[in-house]
């Protein structure tokens, strides 16, 4: 009878552990594959876009620390009637941040102008629109109230002409022109945000339309147009 109830008891307490995991292993998180971007960069990880790139008249580097990704040297150039890309920069270039690379006109995010009118525009078809804050990258929330830009473009903030005069251009422009030496400066602690159907997407920070993120000249400088961007996912 001792053995009888032995028995019983140690199957008892055999159901009860396994019951016990099973309801411990209901509580364990279940954590969200990573997307799969087309270009996908490692924590830490820089990638060419010369190389990894689904395009191929796309030049840059892609670098990633953290959430954030550094997109440096970013330009795009015009493709031959023999399919190739050419040496002449395209007149626009198209990004998609959620794929971590360049793309056509039809399937951007974003387009950024190859040109000195350095604007940008998201693309509506899709139904991305752009706004703004005076806030820094690294604090801004998609919670934030952010404002909307008119026609979704943010092109030149202050076009600066002589005698240190101020023209402004548009409220929500991104970057400052120089008259005085023809040099373009971001203006300063300016995210940019992506939104799609009104829910925020994406922070961007503009650092620089120069190669390296510098002008090589103090007036007038040529190395343009290589764009410059931060951007991080909101979660």
């Amino acid at each position: 009878m001792n053995r009888l109830f032995t028995t019983a008891a140690l199957l008892c307490a055999l159901s009860l552990g396994f019951t016990s995991c099973s309801k411990d292993d209901d509580k364990v998180e279940q954590v969200e594959p990573e997307y799969q971007a087309k270009v996908m960069v490692k924590d830490g990880e820089t990638v060419d876009l010369t190389k990894v790139s689904k395009t191929i008249n796309t030049q840059g580097t892609i670098k990633r620390t953290g959430n954030t990704y550094s997109l440096r040297n970013f330009k795009q150039f015009t493709i031959g009637e023999d399919g190739k890309a050419t040496a002449t920069a395209s007149a626009d270039y198209y990004f998609d941040f959620k794929e971590n690379d360049a793309t056509s006109d039809a399937d951007k995010m974003l387009s950024l102008s190859g040109t000195a009118a350095v604007t940008l525009k998201t693309n509506t078809e899709k139904g991305y629109t752009l706004s703004y804050i005076d806030k820094s990258f690294d604090q801004v929330q998609a919670s934030d109230q952010l404002i909307s830009i008119e026609n979704n473009a943010s092109e030149i903030y202050k076009m600066i002409i002589p005698p240190a005069t101020e023209r402004i251009r548009t409220e929500s422009g991104w970057c400052n022109y120089s008259m005085v030496n023809h040099i373009v400066t971001v203006v300063e602690n300016r995210t940019l945000v992506i939104s799609k159907d009104k829910k925020p997407l994406f922070k961007i920070r503009m650092n620089s339309i120069y190669s390296d993120g510098k002008p090589n000249a103090s007036e007038k400088a040529s190395n343009m147009v290589f764009y410059s961007i931060d951007y991080q996912e909101f979660k």
